[in-house]
């Protein structure tokens, strides 16, 4: 979601006394939520903090308010509003990735109300592009090729969409044709880099061991695993994890690049290597076995980190030793 980012609970402002009332109902939908009296400061601090905005007062009050802080459909929180006899909850900001409808669906459940969805693609009972994006777990490169995408969908004009590091049995929502080939494609489901103008979600399904000697710094790491990825035309918008032995817990420039990044990192312990590299014939290394007790890291680590997420998995990139660096990446196929 667009807003995980922002982890205030959701604010729900209110006017009038009648608006108080119905703001302690909404509030007992969520207990966390904090019930404010508006003025603009306010809502301009909670529209920071917060992912969820529920205003209780006429629209134009609520759309003057936004207006000077709208900034990415991206970033900006999901905001519903309700009349004040809680008749209506309108989603009226962020409908789709912010999770606006949603919201408005919930509170309207919780109270007796009528929810009002204006997006086309829910109003016609199409697919939601960015919602199914989302829900797969997959990385939207271009969000105003994604718009055009889904005014596709909405005219009942097809997507015709390349499927690559993907089960064969993906199942694809209507409106979007799988096509065998990238020439024939106007979107392209694939962890590889193409130079095709469409466009591309990126299913995380990129599992990257890692080795480094002892205060390799966040720099070298970046820039080893940026040059790979760029040169073998992979994306490391699909990366789904990093992974490397349990000796590395501390190791401060690796801890960094994952944090830095939004990645998770594995660990994995000497035994559970080795029997991996034992199981996969991956060839070891004396230097590292004397120094790790493993006698190999990188590539055992990435099949580790890929066998938690898929039944089927190969190394796809072996191990790679640049300066203080060694990187191997794992391909961890889904069936979404």
């Amino acid at each position: 979601m667009n807003t995980e980012s922002k982890t205030a609970p959701a604010a729900i402002f209110y006017i009038t006394k009648n608006g108080c009332e119905l703001a302690g109902r909404v509030a007992d939908l969520f207990p966390a939520a904090e019930v404010i009296k508006f003025n603009s400061a306010l809502f301009a601090k909670k529209w920071a903090e917060t992912g969820k905005i529920i205003c209780i007062m006429a629209t134009g009050i609520a759309v003057r308010a936004m207006s000077s802080l709208l900034e990415d459909k991206k970033t900006d929180p999901a905001v519903v509003l309700l009349d004040e006899k809680g008749d209506f909850v309108i989603s009226l900001l962020s409908g789709h990735i912010g999770g606006a409808n949603a919201l408005a669906k919930k509170i309207a459940d919780g109270i007796g109300a009528r929810p009002v969805i204006t997006t086309a693609s829910d109003v016609q009972g199409k697919v939601a592009l960015d919602m199914w994006a989302e829900a797969m777990g997959l990385y939207v490169e271009d969000f105003e090729l994604l718009k055009k995408m889904s005014a596709r969908i909405v005219n009942n004009k097809d997507i015709k969409v390349k499927v690559e590091g993907l089960s064969n049995n993906i199942k694809l929502p209507a409106g979007l044709v799988r096509v065998k080939t990238v020439r024939e494609a106007d979107m392209i489901i694939s962890h590889r880099i193409n130079k095709k103008d469409v466009l591309y979600l990126r299913p995380k399904v990129l599992c990257t061991g890692i080795g480094c000697n002892r205060g390799t710094t966040e720099k070298e790491i970046a820039d080893v695993i940026g040059s790979v990825f760029e040169r073998v035309g992979l994306s490391m918008r699909s990366i789904s994890t990093l992974a490397s032995i349990d000796l590395k817990k501390d190791e401060k420039g690796l801890v960094a690049f994952a944090r830095d990044n939004g990645l998770e990192i594995e660990f994995y312990g000497k035994d559970e290597l080795n029997r991996t590299a034992e199981e996969h014939n991956i060839k070891g290394s004396a230097a590292v076995q004397a120094t790790t007790g493993a006698v190999a890291v990188a590539e055992p680590a990435a099949l580790l980190s890929a066998k938690r997420i898929s039944g089927k998995v190969s190394v796809i990139i072996p191990k790679e030793k640049r300066g203080n660096v060694t990187l191997a990446i794992a391909l961890a196929e889904l069936a979404l």
